[in-house]
């Protein structure tokens, strides 16, 4: 009588221990977790800042070396409107709030907001450390709150130069708020925040409104001086939100008190953004984590009680096999604690790639619109040396075809919601010849770099076929651009074309005189993620360029040429509902 509740002490004293260690092991396990998820977003949120800032950052320069512009500065009693209207055009195909342009004293005297009530011309923002630095030769991005729109917004700044004085600076200002919309294309789990933190601690932006201007880290009377001196804030006062950093099992952690002082729990990740001397930080919701540990636990229990009662009934009942019982049991907590952590390496391997899919296609837009931007780089210089002869006429016709570059390029931007959240694609007939020259002027860069002879495609103006434009030509550079890679250690590099037509369909055949496509390649090529390019390539190209085509009713297809070199074959329905 004696020993019996000694077993069920013992029983009960080692599913303690044993829920115990399960609940820090589990506890670990969610927290190195939600770390490697902060981790991943973390990373793919500042290469998206970065490359949003940098291609900001590039077009004040762009804005200086026009020549108009420089001998308005010299001249202001030439018109002003041709540079309003210069600079509305820049705002609007770069994407950003207002450009604008402030003589030395700091007086603005164009703006590309000229038209609206709270336009810029005839304000001194002379304060404006934008102002100052950039007239002291240096190129400028600052956060500050705008003195008229009051709005959050990021300014690039770049001096004017005529010889080697400064006449003036051209400013760039975009709104905080496009990139906190922006964000919402790369946050794939709705239980992270982010925010982006100055060297002065105070947030300047974020996805939670609480946080914006305010700062986790305390705030000293000299602080709010330069504030107050600095006017990089305005009248605003800049709160302290109550902010705790501890480590726990190994883990940083920090707690964040709400308007309601709640207290919500976080994983965060932090990485420099250096063209604002900023940080990124995104944090991941450990709220619950304790919580989500009671369910491991409960089961836990059911299995361990379970198994207790069904070894000692088998024990009363079958005296003589306990050790093979014992091992039946051993065997069947193995199975059941395996099968429990291998539901929980997939459900965490299918949300990292989740995560890892969206990160890959925001960078992956870049091999999109590389094309584009060499070809734009082209054309630039040589419009810089047409106006150094001075054909105005054709560098202007260079710029115009920039222009139209930029343009394109954001449309292909644009695609990227595409592959994020469903979106009804737009079908129209086109023109296959105007098609296939939008994209051979898009690739004509990587063609010349890898020395190919493109035998140009006679394909006549009446030949149509149905899709959506800028998706179609995106297809044709992707193939385009592969072929002259392909090519690229071939002793003979020719690009050629061939055109059929049939029952309202088009086939469009593209063909190289490279090494081919390997034979166990070419189940896989299409497939998302497998790529040939080991240090570049993220093979989402054809794989997204199937889909596409996919999405037109049509079919794309790859195989071997007799002769040697690749064949890829495009069918497009010429009419609407074909195919």
């Amino acid at each position: 009588m004696l020993r019996f509740p000694r077993k069920i002490l013992i029983a009960v004293a080692i599913l303690i221990s044993v829920l115990l260690l399960s609940f820090l092991f589990g506890r670990h396990y969610d927290l190195s977790q939600a770390k490697q998820q902060a981790d991943l977003q973390v990373n793919q949120l500042r290469n998206y800042l970065d490359t949003e800032l940098s291609r900001f950052a590039t077009i004040p320069h762009l804005v200086t070396d026009n020549q108009l512009l420089s001998a308005f500065i010299s001249d202001t009693d030439q018109p002003v409107q041709p540079i309003n209207n210069y600079l509305a055009d820049i705002q609007q195909a770069s994407g950003a709030s207002d450009v604008y342009v402030l003589n030395r004293e700091g007086d603005v005297i164009a703006s590309s907001n000229w038209q609206l009530d709270y336009s810029y011309i005839g304000n001194n923002f002379a304060f404006r450390p934008y102002f100052y630095q950039a007239l002291a030769g240096n190129k400028i991005a600052y956060f500050a709150l705008g003195s008229r729109s009051k709005e959050r917004g990021i300014y690039f700044s770049e001096p004017i130069y005529r010889g080697a004085q400064v006449i003036g600076v051209v400013t760039l200002k975009v709104n905080v708020s496009k990139f906190e919309t922006d964000r919402q294309l790369l946050n794939a789990s709705h239980a992270s925040h982010f925010y982006l933190s100055l060297d002065d601690n105070i947030i300047a932006m974020s996805d939670s409104p609480l946080w914006r201007l305010n700062s986790l880290h305390s705030l000293s009377a000299g602080d709010y001086q330069h504030f107050k001196t600095s006017r990089r804030y305005l009248d605003y006062i800049p709160k302290v939100i109550t902010a705790e950093h501890i480590t726990s099992q190994g883990i940083s952690l920090l707690y964040i008190n709400d308007a309601a002082n709640k207290r919500s729990k976080y994983v965060p990740a932090s990485a420099p953004i250096e063209r604002l001397n900023a940080k990124i930080t995104v944090l991941v919701d450990i709220s619950s984590v304790n919580i989500n540990q009671l369910g491991r636990l409960f089961w836990l229990s059911v299995i361990y009680a379970g198994g207790l009662m069904l070894f000692y009934s088998l024990m009363a009942r079958f005296a003589g096999y306990r050790k093979l019982l014992f091992s039946r049991h051993s065997l069947e907590q193995e199975v059941i604690e395996r099968t429990h952590a291998l539901e929980k390496a997939q459900t965490a391997l299918l949300q990292t790639a989740k995560l890892a899919t969206i990160g890959q296609l925001s960078a992956g837009i870049n091999h999109e619109i590389n094309q584009p931007l060499s070809a734009m780089s082209t054309y630039l210089v040589s419009a810089k040396r047409l106006i150094a002869k001075g054909d105005i006429t054709k560098a202007a016709e260079n710029i115009v075809i920039v222009q139209s570059l930029i343009e394109r390029v954001h449309k292909i931007v644009g695609q990227l919601k595409h592959f994020s959240k469903p979106a009804q694609t737009q079908l129209r007939e086109q023109s296959l010849n105007q098609l296939l020259k939008n994209a051979m002027v898009i690739a004509s860069a990587q063609l010349k770099q890898d020395d190919v002879n493109v035998n140009t495609a006679d394909i006549a103006d009446t030949v149509k076929v149905w899709v959506d434009g800028i998706k179609f030509e995106q297809v044709l550079v992707n193939v385009l651009t592969n072929a002259s890679q392909a090519m690229a250690d071939s002793p003979v590099r020719e690009l050629s074309f061939e055109i059929e037509q049939f029952d309202d369909r088009v086939k469009l055949s593209i063909l190289d005189t490279g090494p081919g496509i390997e034979l166990h390649m070419l189940g896989t090529i299409f497939e998302p993620f497998y790529s040939t390019k080991s240090t570049n390539g993220l093979g989402l190209g054809l794989s997204i360029s199937k889909q596409i085509i996919n999405s037109f009713n049509g079919c794309l297809t790859a195989h071997n040429r007799p002769g040697g070199g690749a064949q890829f074959i495009i069918t497009l329905a010429s009419t609407k509902g074909v195919l």
